[in-house]
């Protein structure tokens, strides 16, 4: 019988190469909500509302979290790149930062307070109500939850209530700062209702 030689057959495996993937957890806002959030924190720093897109899909709400987004000057109509940044957040309640490297301001407050000097000689825009008022109506709510009454800022700014418009504002307490949030709901007309949201922790 015949010697056979085996001959030794050398196997390759190729590793499968695994890619990491990162799972973020979170409240999901929708890109309206996010623009709308937005638009209101830039009209209490220059008394204008710009308009600002912040795309369709959800965005996941996380701590430093950067989203890019546009807002339209709503002096000159441009559109500039602007960045929201989550903060402070926790659970369903978050706060945001606005940025618009790009964007002069002065000129949109300055020809928005012209505006409404105008509207004041004429009898004054109707609907907008002065911020001391939303405040007040905070305060009032606040107390009668709690049972004392908090002092609270929201600017200066006069605001139109509309259903589900958020108005931020301060909590001032023993020198502590905290975001507060205002909703306004059941606008009928000149009669509105609010829902007080105030973070737990200090700025």
């Amino acid at each position: 019988m015949p010697d056979r030689k085996l001959t030794a057959v050398p196997l390759l495996f190729a590793a499968a190469a695994l890619s990491a993937c990162t799972v973020e957890a979170g409240a999901t806002v929708s890109g309206d909500r996010l623009a709308d959030a937005a638009a209101d924190a830039l009209e209490g720093e220059i008394g204008a509302r710009p308009e600002v897109d912040c795309g369709d899909d959800d965005v996941i709400a996380s701590d430093g979290k950067e989203v890019d987004c546009t807002m339209t000057d709503p002096a000159s109509g441009e559109e500039y790149d602007a960045v929201v940044t989550f903060t402070g957040v926790e659970d369903d309640q978050w706060n945001i930062e606005v940025s618009v490297p790009d964007w002069q301001p002065e000129q949109a407050g300055q020809e928005t307070q012209e505006a409404g000097d105008d509207a004041a000689e004429q009898g004054g825009s109707a609907g907008a109500i002065p911020a001391a008022d939303i405040a007040a109506a905070a305060a009032d709510a606040l107390e009668a939850q709690v049972g004392s009454r908090p002092e609270i800022d929201c600017g200066e700014v006069d605001i139109v209530p509309e259903e589900g418009r958020t108005v931020y504002c301060t909590l001032i307490d023993a020198g502590a700062e905290y975001e507060t949030t205002v909703t306004f709901t059941g606008v009928d007309g000149d009669q509105w209702g609010i829902d007080v949201q105030v973070a737990s922790e200090p700025k």
